[in-house]
């Protein structure tokens, strides 16, 4: 075994994801979240924060299938860490019946925002995109998804 291999421990298959995406980390949560999980992915987070920074953090529910009062705590933790920090956080992508769950159990949101889609939760953070043509076409003659687009970031934070 090499030494480097000894230095880094092995990541879990059943690991969150923590991207980082224009200097925002991105956290993207899917199926049903274990305790496990969320203690792992708020260690992380609160680590690469305090050891790169963070303009911001998306936590994006959208995949979230269940949720039980230990990830809703989680949750609460890692807003809570990251506006500590100095990192304000978004809370994107919660379903109807995720935030039926969340207001049953009490839970508010006093340390992070909410947004309804990622698009949404990097706009309130300063990430603006912008659309520009190829050269020698015009817009009209292109959809949206044939756009490309440059990430614009803006601070327009308080």
């Amino acid at each position: 075994m090499n030494s480097s291999a000894k230095a880094r421990p092995a990541k879990r298959q059943d690991s969150i994801p923590v991207i980082e995406l224009w200097g925002h980390l991105l956290v993207p949560l899917q199926g049903d979240v274990s305790d496990a999980q969320m203690y792992e992915v708020v260690d992380n987070v609160l680590h690469r924060i305090a050891k790169h920074g963070a303009e911001g953090l998306v936590i994006d529910s959208s995949g979230i299938w269940i949720m039980d009062s230990h990830l809703c705590a989680g949750l609460g933790r890692l807003a809570t860490s990251a506006s500590i920090m100095g990192v304000p956080t978004v809370l994107c992508g919660l379903s109807a019946e995720v935030v039926m769950t969340l207001q049953s159990m009490g839970f508010e949101l006093t340390e992070a925002q909410t947004a309804t889609s990622l698009e949404r939760a990097l706009e309130k953070l300063g990430v603006f995109i912008e659309k520009r043509t190829r050269l020698g076409e015009s817009d009209e003659r292109q959809s949206p998804a044939e756009r490309p687009f440059r990430p614009q970031l803006r601070d327009e934070r308080p």
